[in-house]
């Protein structure tokens, strides 16, 4: 898989996620995103629409208690806007690999490569335990230059996917961790999973 992709000159595909979430891929501080689905969806199943998009952010569903201690510090950050009203966009992120979580003890494997408490992805695990959780693999960018866009009406609800209205410009992008450290954190989040894997077998 390439590690340095082809990316687009602009973007008007928006994927919600907690701003602090946001935050910590723009930062390098993980490369992966967890799914199920939202109230909203078709059949309320997560699914991968698009390969490349802009992170939306928002506060909805953000507690300090889902996070882990030493990223609390974050939520001030994030929840001072009021995402209501308007938000900024800074990070466009690349899907380079998915994978089904099927299996609660795959979590423990997981552990080391976010900023989430355990309690976050075992919750999003149990709901609708029928289905997979879904582990993205994410190369994260920030945006040259911040942009901050008003909320319509047709971005609001617990959906995941948004069409914006305007293209936002992605011909400056910078990655949030080089190629080489993107490849070690994704070869240690595969060995760390097969080790798990391995150990409960």
């Amino acid at each position: 898989m390439p590690i340095s992709p082809m990316l687009p000159d602009s973007s008007n595909i928006g994927l919600k996620e907690w701003a602090v979430t946001s935050r910590a891929l723009g930062q390098g501080e993980q490369i992966l995103m967890l799914r199920k689905g939202g109230i909203r969806e078709d059949s309320r199943h997560f699914k991968i629409e698009h390969q490349q998009f802009l992170l939306y952010p928002g506060v909805f569903h953000e507690g300090a208690l889902l996070l882990k201690p030493r990223y609390r510090s974050l939520i001030p950050v994030t929840a001072e806007a009021d995402l209501s009203k308007e938000i900024t966009l800074s990070v466009f992120c690349k899907l380079i690999e998915t994978i089904n979580i099927s299996q609660e003890h795959q979590l423990k494997a997981l552990d080391p490569f976010h900023i989430w408490s355990r309690s976050f992805p075992a919750k999003r695990f149990k709901w609708k335990p029928s289905q997979p959780l879904k582990l993205m693999i994410i190369r994260a960018y920030r945006l040259s230059q911040t942009v901050t866009i008003p909320v319509i009406p047709s971005y609001r609800g617990c959906k995941s996917w948004v069409g914006l209205v305007e293209d936002i410009k992605t011909n400056d992008l910078k990655p949030a961790l080089s190629d080489s450290t993107f490849s070690s954190v994704l070869a240690e989040i595969h060995e760390s999973l097969k080790i798990e894997s391995d150990h409960v077998k």
